[in-house]
């Protein structure tokens, strides 16, 4: 059930003529003429392989404010495709209209954006479809693109000149939303392009989840970087032989517990995963818990290209300080696993995680007697399928899980994302019925994605266009993944529990409605299992992350730790469990 955000927050592929921006003038007066700012070439790595290019020229014109023009090329899976973009502010740099456009093989993609009497209007058209939404509060409002490094040299102009506070609103008209965002320094830092050493000028901003350091020298933008992404940009005209930011290492504070690096098998494929033991005076056997993961091909620490998680591999550190052993491992296909994530069945997964117990079980550290489960997201599905059919296990902790079926969680995200962009009434009807054809479709499904042609998704799923047909055949999560999750109800193997059960959800939550754990609650009791906690944390998110904001599907918080009401809660059940 996890989703990621990517360096910029995605891409949106197209082309638009925009067009250019001439001041009015009067045939008495002479023409006033725009002063050029800035201009620049920037390209954007990833792993090495570059990704994006940007021209752009910024131009001030003393009665109209500023103007940011770009034109841009992306290449994703396989293709080059080609953006245009203009943004006009006024002399304090806030936004007066934003415009881009982009065009796909199935069509061309227009994003908007106007500030107006109440707010910032954005749009999103593609084709004759059209969805909004509007940023109210536009005090301390910069606007920030999806695809594009030159706002981002607009952005420092307007910090520099205390034009736009350090703590402010960053509107994505591509995602239909707004975000809280800062950006802290300058501080020294050292960058190398080439064999050649500069010292500039590093800000980090922090935009949702994402961090991205800017790097300025001698009075402009030259580089960036969001580590978490494995990202890079640069200012080819400025750097031509790259861009490589030197970061302080940090001081290693000595652990009170070591790791293992286990191997394992599953299904004739090698898996690996890491043992955290405390390192105390006792020799007797230690109680352990296994860590589940959600979903998506994530590594044994949670994080996923793109997103860095990293909640496990907290947790297992958490659970290592009372004295409590851990197991967490790379999910086939993923990190050091073998096997394809993208084949992955809901089965598969099961298998794979009682191979995993099993092997914590087998280590001579470990009381096999004295095992808890730790499930979260899809992982709370898994969990109470093992505790189950295994009375030894100790206890099942459910972190941000469901009572229902998958199929009938995501028609809960459908609608409440929806509802967020505006959608009521017949439009919100329209997109139900969309999801519900979806799932109909996943139920009756056989075989993966591969065993459909394009035309034959199209005439399953009557909505879907021939650029979705190839985006659901390239799915990370595979068809049988989908379908056995969809056919299965939890509720029968919830009612089988009879450990006990910890549940944590949180309030904040987009991806699993807080009313789960309720629910879960009730199947438990019903059930004649009265061992069970139950905790809903206000300003908890998905990702078990303090989260102070509406709740949406863009994570954020993730370069803050895992909340401590959640470690805290955990670490309070395991010892009621097994004492000192």
């Amino acid at each position: 059930m996890s989703t990621k955000l990517l360096l910029l927050l995605g891409v949106v592929l197209g082309v638009l003529l925009l067009a250019t921006f001439i001041p009015g003038t009067e045939h008495s007066e002479p023409e006033v003429l725009s002063q050029l700012i800035e201009s620049g070439h920037f390209v954007l790595e990833q792993n090495e392989i570059r990704v994006l290019e940007e021209s752009y020229t910024l131009e001030y014109h003393p009665v109209d404010g500023y103007l940011l023009n770009s034109q841009g090329a992306i290449a994703a899976n396989g293709a080059t495709i080609s953006l245009g973009h203009q943004t006009q502010y006024d002399h304090d740099f806030s936004p007066v209209y934003y415009q881009l456009a982009a065009g796909t093989p199935s069509g061309t993609q227009l994003i908007s954006a106007q500030m107006g009497q109440y707010g910032l209007s954005m749009e999103v058209r593609v084709g004759l479809s059209s969805q909004t939404a509007k940023v109210v509060d536009v005090e301390n409002l910069a606007v920030l693109d999806n695809n594009l490094i030159s706002q981002f040299a607009v952005l420092l102009l307007a910090i520099r000149t205390e034009a736009l506070d350090r703590n402010f609103t960053a509107a994505i008209p591509q995602a239909l939303l707004s975000l809280p965002a800062r950006i802290d320094g300058p501080n020294t830092v050292t960058f190398y392009s080439g064999d050649t050493e500069y010292e500039g000028k590093q800000f980090d901003l922090y935009l949702g989840d994402t961090v991205i350091s800017l790097v300025e020298y001698a009075g402009r933008l030259v580089g960036l970087e969001n580590r978490s992404q494995g990202t890079i940009g640069y200012d080819l005209d400025l750097l031509p032989s790259g861009f490589a930011l030197v970061v302080q290492e940090e001081a290693v504070v000595p652990a009170s517990f070591i790791e293992h690096e286990i191997s394992f098998t599953s299904d004739d494929l090698t898996l690996v995963g890491t043992l955290t033991l405390p390192i105390g005076p006792n020799s007797q056997k230690m109680p352990a818990a296994l860590l589940i993961h959600g979903s998506g091909p994530v590594d044994r620490d949670g994080n996923a290209a793109g997103m860095q998680m990293d909640a496990y591999r907290q947790l297992a550190h958490s659970l290592a300080d009372i004295g409590i052993a851990s197991f967490r491992f790379d999910k086939r296909g993923v990190g050091a696993s073998e096997g394809n994530s993208a084949l992955a069945s809901r089965d598969d997964l099961v298998n794979d995680v009682r191979a995993a117990l099993a092997t914590l079980r087998e280590q001579p550290q470990i009381d096999s007697f004295s095992v808890v489960l730790i499930g979260h997201s899809e992982g709370a599905y898994l969990a109470p399928i093992l505790a189950a059919e295994d009375p030894t296990i100790a206890g099942v902790a459910l972190l941000a899980g469901a009572a229902r079926p998958l199929d009938e969680i995501i028609r809960w995200q459908v609608e409440t994302l929806a509802q967020q962009q505006g959608l009521e009434g017949e439009a919100l009807e329209a997109e139900l019925m969309k999801q519900d054809q979806y799932t109909a479709f996943v139920k009756r499904s056989q075989g993966e994605w591969a065993d459909y042609t394009v035309t034959e998704l199209q005439a399953e799923i009557p909505w879907v266009t021939e650029d979705l047909a190839v985006q659901l055949k390239a799915a990370p999560l595979a068809l049988s993944w989908l379908r056995q999750h969809f056919l299965t109800e939890p509720a029968e193997t919830i009612a089988l529990l009879d450990c006990p059960v910890l549940i944590i959800s949180g309030e904040k939550d987009a991806q699993v409605p807080s009313s789960e754990a309720e629910l879960l609650r009730q199947l438990l009791e019903m059930a004649g299992n009265n061992e069970v906690a139950v905790y809903v944390l206000p300003d908890l998110n998905h990702l078990l992350r303090y989260h102070p904001e509406e709740p949406n599907l863009i994570y954020r918080h993730l370069n803050e730790p895992v909340d401590p009401r959640v470690v805290e809660v955990i670490q309070d059940w395991i010892m009621e469990r097994f004492g000192n």
